[in-house]
């Protein structure tokens, strides 16, 4: 008998800050199965989830500036960091920024704020981020529980608007559901198979972004819709005649540019800045 200890098992690891997902067998090419089968070969080789640190990274060229009007094109956003699809139609030429939604009116008489729902836990390493974004430590924390996110979306959230983050096997369940309901304003996909889960996710104009990288894809555009939905807070508060309260949310709206989206569409900020000369 060898006294030599037994080869160690392959590692895979946990990317991600959402629970990680596996990918289906039959995406697998039949060299890998045979070489994984043997145990020699790794579940993720070129498709983990990506998390590098947030401050270092580039903003990466994504957006969607025609979601609401039911227009997309696929396009796959793909570096050394991270791989990603995004909704969007980028300019004819020059820098592609990140697109906001369409404007939406937002009625004040019967708004009561934004709620950010999540379908998976949160690590505490990459949650501090989204609070920021968010403005909210309050986020609602489903955790796989899909029907229950349904239902507080649905009867809960009803004048409220909701961003939601979610793996793309959970993604996949609820959004068909959810998606046409207008309090839901904007699904981000947060996953590993980015290849199979931009096939479903490409029919519904509201996921803004499917992507295995939160810092280089998600989060930047995750804070350019957080902004442009201040800045459709602050027009209402406008035609109300309440100035102060708008001008708070506008400048609210510049903060999440400038801080966590800088390579944002400047157009952006021409808005801001004549939205604050409107607040004088």
């Amino acid at each position: 008998m060898s006294d030599q200890p037994p080869p160690e098992k392959p590692k895979v690891k946990n990317f991600s800050h959402l629970q990680s997902e596996p990918v289906p067998m039959s995406f697998l090419p039949q060299q890998f199965l045979t070489q994984f089968s043997a145990g020699s070969g790794n579940m993720f080789p070129k498709s983990a989830m990506k998390t590098p640190n947030y401050a270092s990274t580039q903003m990466s060229n994504i957006g969607n500036g025609k979601s609401v009007a039911g227009q997309q094109t696929q396009h796959a956003a793909s570096s050394s960091t991270s791989t990603a699809l995004a909704l969007v139609e980028p300019a004819s030429s020059g820098p592609h920024f990140l697109k906001p939604m369409l404007p939406q009116k937002i009625d004040t008489s019967i708004f009561k704020g934004f709620k950010f729902v999540t379908l998976d836990g949160m690590l505490v390493e990459t949650r501090d981020v989204y609070d920021k974004i968010s403005g909210t430590y309050q986020w609602e924390m489903c955790e796989n529980q899909d029907d229950r996110c349904i239902n507080l979306i649905r009867d809960n959230f009803a004048n409220k608007r909701v961003f939601l983050i979610t793996s793309g096997g959970l993604g996949q369940k609820i959004v068909p559901t959810i998606h046409e309901l207008p309090q839901v304003y904007a699904i981000y996909i947060y996953c590993v198979n980015v290849k199979f889960h931009s096939e479903w996710a490409k029919q519904y104009t509201k996921v803004r972004v499917v992507s295995d990288n939160d810092d280089f894809d998600l989060i930047p555009q995750f804070a350019v819709d957080v902004a442009q939905a201040n800045i459709d807070w602050g027009n209402g508060l406008l035609e109300q005649g309440n100035r102060e309260k708008a001008k708070e949310k506008f400048k609210l709206a510049s903060d999440k540019l400038n801080n966590y989206a800088r390579n944002h569409d400047p157009a952006m900020d021409v808005e801001i800045k004549n939205k604050l000369e409107e607040c004088k």
